[in-house]
């Protein structure tokens, strides 16, 4: 009998975006592989992979442990029906709950530590409930990997994990054979796209206002935004706000989509003045092909680009540090911008390949299961 797989995240979007490919080794390998996952997408792309689908209802806004302990109780329900023989969380719900869970019904786990997202950021008192949470959680898990080296050394330094649990993956990596372009790169016009979740913490407000400055210099350069509006997420921004910049003629709005692909082939510059990653996805499929990046100098961020030589680092937090990037991106020639995506691919290609991902997560099961 085949072992039987589950992979435990907060929205079922993000778990094809970033992990099909992982998944798919995986089935290929034998395994049955079982995505639990609020259902915010569609799901073809599983069934195209022989992976089956658990929908469960997660608000991944709420902040009450109280109201959320019942996703603990659902999730145990699961486990112990399916009889899993592994299983892997992801992101700070899933982790926190889903480890109560396995823990409950006698499944060995490891969580993946994606990126501190609006809990870390923020301080008060939901910054150190969501510590709580990790170090109890993390105590039950088999694992804890990270995404990046400052998590990991930042969850070390408050005890939030024991250091013999730890492994740094770096990053989930990106499909490089997938994510090439076909498209020679131009400044003609000049495009900056933003691609993501359009978060108030991605830094979309200093890319607004970065573009609105830069325009008064370069009327012609377009300022484009893609990915999902009204995200279930504390510090999304409303379609409303969005509605207003498109109005003031400041950015264009492209809407969402499932593949980023044409989009960044089309586009000069990635952008992204994230407050902190895990290791974003985005920049790394936009180095792979060949496109320069401006993106803030935090963790998750700061691993993809090499300053001065496949794009530029601005400050977290200052438009004005994002707006002297884009002002030097737009000084350079075609050329100098070619020779930063070439400089970019050859980055990810030695240090991102998704095959490496895909044998970290098969020689830890074949280790397990040995």
């Amino acid at each position: 009998m085949n072992k039987k797989i589950a992979f435990v995240g907060n929205s079922l979007q993000t778990m094809c975006n970033f992990r099909i490919g992982v998944m798919e080794a995986l089935v290929q390998c034998g395994y049955e592989v079982v995505v639990i996952a609020p259902k915010d997408s569609d799901i073809t792309l599983l069934k195209q992979a022989q992976i089956r689908l658990i929908p469960i209802e997660m608000d991944c806004k709420g902040m009450n442990p109280f109201v959320d302990s019942q996703l603990a109780i659902n999730l145990k329900k699961i486990y112990k029906k399916e009889k899993f023989d592994f299983v892997f969380h992801f992101t700070i719900k899933p982790i926190v709950y889903g480890s109560w869970a396995a823990r409950r019904a006698k499944v060995p786990q490891i969580s993946v530590v994606t990126g501190l997202g609006f809990t870390f950021i923020r301080k008060g008192w939901i910054n150190r409930l969501a510590k709580c949470l990790y170090r109890f959680a993390l105590y039950t898990a088999n694992e804890v990997w990270f995404l990046n080296q400052e998590d990991k050394t930042l969850f070390l330094e408050q005890n939030l994990v024991s250091t013999f649990k730890t492994r740094l993956i770096n990053g989930e990596g990106v499909d490089v054979m997938k994510y090439q372009s076909t498209k020679q790169l131009t400044n003609t016009p000049f495009t900056f796209l933003f691609v993501g979740r359009v978060l108030w913490d991605k830094g979309i407000g200093e890319f607004v206002e970065a573009a609105r400055v830069v325009k008064k210099q370069h009327p012609k350069v377009q300022f484009l935004v893609l990915g999902q509006l009204g995200a279930n997420n504390p510090t999304c921004v409303s379609i409303e706000q969005m509605e207003q910049w498109e109005k003031n003629h400041t950015i264009k709005y492209l809407g969402e989509t499932s593949n980023v692909l044409p989009y960044i082939e089309q586009s000069t510059c990635i952008v992204l003045p994230s407050y902190r990653e895990g290791l974003s996805r985005v920049l790394l499929e936009a180095a792979s092909m060949k496109r320069p990046i401006i993106a803030s100098n935090v963790p998750g961020c700061r691993e993809i680009v090499v300053e001065g030589k496949t794009g530029f680092l601005c400050d977290v937090r200052d438009t004005n540090s994002l707006i002297a990037c884009m002002m030097h991106m737009l000084s350079l020639s075609e050329e100098e911008l070619i020779s930063f995506g070439e400089a970019g691919r050859e980055h990810v290609l030695k240090n991102f390949d998704e095959k490496r991902t895909i044998n970290i997560y098969k020689h830890k099961l074949q280790e397990f299961f040995s």
